[in-house]
C-alpha cells in the first residue's frame, strides 16, 4: 500500500506533463514515446545541455552590446589639511629685495583694504560628470566577435541535438530489449504450461504402473530449468526497468509497479529505412560542428588581425566642478584615433599561428567527413545483416514450433517416447531464444542507422 501511495503522489507531481498513466493496481503504463518525453525532460545531461546553449546566447547579446556607446559617470570630492595650491609674490617674482620689498608694503596695506598677500585653492573641492563614448571603427573586432557568438550559440544547439540522439538511442535500446526479453518469457511460460499438461498425465500413468518414474523425474528436471529461465528472465526485465527508469529520470519509481504499453516488436525491412549517404553525412550534426570549427578559426583570425587596424571613436563629456572655490558647467566633444604600431609585428605571428589551426581543423573536418561515410556504410551493413539474420531465425522459429507441436501430438498418441518430446522442447526454447536475440540485433540496428538522420 506505501509503494502504491508514492506511486500515486508521484503521478500527481509528474503525470500532467509526462502523460503517464496510473492503473487501478498502482502500476504505471508507459509508452515509448512517453519515456522519451520523460528523458528529454528530467535527463541531466540533456539539462546541461540546454544549460550550455543558454549560457551561449547570453554570451551572444553580452557581445551585441559593444555595437552600443558606452556611458560612464562619475562623481568625486576631497577636503586637504592644508591648500594643495598657495602662492605668494615672491613665488612668482622670485626670492629678492624687490619682490619681499612689495611683500612687505602688500602686508602693510592688507590690514587696511582687507586683501590676502598670498593665493591659495585645492583645499576643498568636488567634480561630477558623465561621459559617452562610441567606437566607430574597431578593426573590425566587434562584427567578428558577434559573428563568432553566433557561431557559438549554433554549435551548442547541434551539441543539444547530438545529446537528444544520444539518449533517445539509449531509451530505444533499453525499450525494445526489455519488450523482447519479456516475449521470451511469454515463450517460456508456454512451454511449460504444454509440459505442465503432460506433467499430470504422465504423473497418473505412473501411479497406474504404465510408466516408469524415471520419466516423470526427467519431465520435471527440464520443467524446473524453465522455471529457472523463467526466473533469470525476470531478474533481466527487472533490472532493465530500473536503468530504463534511471535514465529517464523516475528514480523513485519501483520496477515492479512499471508496465510497459507494449507495441508490436516487428520492424520493417532494410529498405524502408535507406536514405542517401551522402545527405545522411551532410546533415549530422557531426559534419556541421566541423564545419563551424573552421570558421570559428577564421573568425579568430579576423579578429586577432583587427587588434593591429586603426580603432576610431568619438564621445562627449559633461560635468559640474567645484574644485578651486569656483564652481562651474562645461562639456567636451572629442574623437580618437589610436594606431597600435608596436603589435603589428606581434599580430602577424599571431595571425599565422591561427592560420595554422585553420588548416589543421580543415584536415581534421575532410578526414572525418571520411570517417563518417565510412560509418554510414558500416550501419547500413549492419542492419542488411541483422535483418537477414533475424529472418533466418524466425523461419527456424516457426520449424522448431511446428515440430514441437507434431512431437506433443505424437506423444499423446503414445508414438513417440518423452525423450524425442524433450527434445524436440529444447528445440524449440533455442530457437526462441536466437530468435529474440537476433530482433534485439536488429532493432539496435535501426535505432544505430535512423539515428543519424538529421529529422
Amino acid at each position: 500500500m506505501r509503494n502504491k501511495t508514492k506511486i500515486l503522489v508521484l503521478l500527481a507531481c509528474l503525470g500532467p506533463s509526462l502523460g503517464l498513466r496510473a492503473q487501478d493496481s498502482g502500476r504505471i503504463e508507459l509508452s515509448l514515446e512517453e519515456a522519451l518525453n520523460c528523458a528529454r525532460q528530467n535527463n541531466i545531461e540533456l539539462k546541461n545541455s540546454r544549460l550550455e546553449l543558454k549560457a551561449a546566447r547570453l554570451q551572444k547579446d553580452e557581445v551585441f552590446t559593444e555595437y552600443f556607446p558606452k556611458l560612464n559617470a562619475m562623481a568625486m570630492s576631497f577636503y586637504a589639511m592644508d591648500p594643495l595650491l598657495e602662492i605668494s609674490i615672491t613665488d612668482i617674482l622670485g626670492n629678492n629685495d624687490f619682490a619681499w620689498g612689495i611683500q612687505e608694503k602688500a602686508q602693510e596695506l592688507a590690514g587696511t583694504y582687507g586683501i590676502n598677500t598670498s593665493y591659495s585653492a585645492f583645499k576643498s573641492g568636488y567634480s561630477t560628470s558623465i561621459s559617452i563614448m562610441q567606437p566607430l571603427f574597431a578593426g573590425g573586432r566587434i562584427v567578428n566577435g558577434n559573428k563568432l557568438a553566433a557561431l557559438g550559440v549554433k554549435a551548442s544547439e547541434l551539441k543539444l541535438s547530438i545529446q537528444e540522439r544520444k539518449s533517445a538511442e539509449e531509451i530505444e535500446k533499453a525499450w525494445w530489449e526489455i519488450a523482447s526479453l519479456e516475449e521470451k518469457i511469454e515463450n517460456l511460460k508456454y512451454l511449460d504450461r504444454s509440459l505442465e499438461t503432460i506433467h499430470g498425465q504422465l504423473k497418473g500413468a505412473v501411479a497406474s504402473g504404465l510408466s516408469s518414474e524415471s520419466e516423470l523425474l526427467e519431465l520435471e528436471v527440464k520443467r524446473n530449468e524453465l522455471k529457472i529461465g523463467i526466473k533469470q528472465a525476470e531478474s533481466g526485465v527487472k533490472l532493465l526497468k530500473l536503468n530504463l527508469l534511471n535514465n529517464i529520470g523516475l528514480k523513485y519509481v519501483y520496477a515492479d509497479s512499471l508496465s510497459l504499453k507494449r507495441e508490436s516488436v516487428e520492424a520493417q525491412t532494410p529498405d524502408f529505412y535507406y536514405r542517401d549517404p551522402a545527405e545522411i553525412v551532410s546533415n549530422m550534426e557531426e559534419s556541421q560542428l566541423l564545419d563551424l570549427q573552421v570558421k570559428a578559426k577564421q573568425m579568430e583570425k579576423k579578429i586577432s588581425i583587427g587588434e593591429s587596424l586603426p580603432q576610431l571613436a568619438i564621445g562627449a563629456t559633461a560635468g559640474y566642478s567645484d574644485l578651486y572655490n569656483k564652481a562651474r558647467f562645461n562639456s567636451i566633444a572629442f574623437a580618437t584615433l589610436q594606431i597600435p604600431i608596436s603589435d603589428w609585428a606581434k599580430t602577424s605571428k599571431k595571425a599565422k599561428r591561427i592560420q595554422t589551426e585553420i588548416e589543421k581543423a580543415e584536415n581534421e573536418r575532410e578526414y572525418i567527413a571520411e570517417q563518417l561515410q565510412l560509418l554510414v556504410a558500416k550501419l547500413w551493413l549492419d542492419l542488411n545483416s541483422s535483418y537477414d539474420q533475424w529472418q533466418l531465425k524466425q523461419q527456424a522459429l516457426n520449424t522448431c514450433q511446428r515440430l514441437y507441436e507434431i512431437a506433443l501430438s505424437n506423444y499423446g498418441a503414445g508414438l513417440i517416447p518423452l525423450q524425442e518430446l524433450l527434445q524436440a522442447e529444447s528445440k524449440f526454447h533455442q530457437a526462441s531464444v536466437d530468435k529474440s536475440d537476433a530482433l534485439i540485433a536488429y532493432r539496435n540496428a535501426i535505432i544505430a542507422y535512423t539515428g543519424l538522420i538529421n529529422k
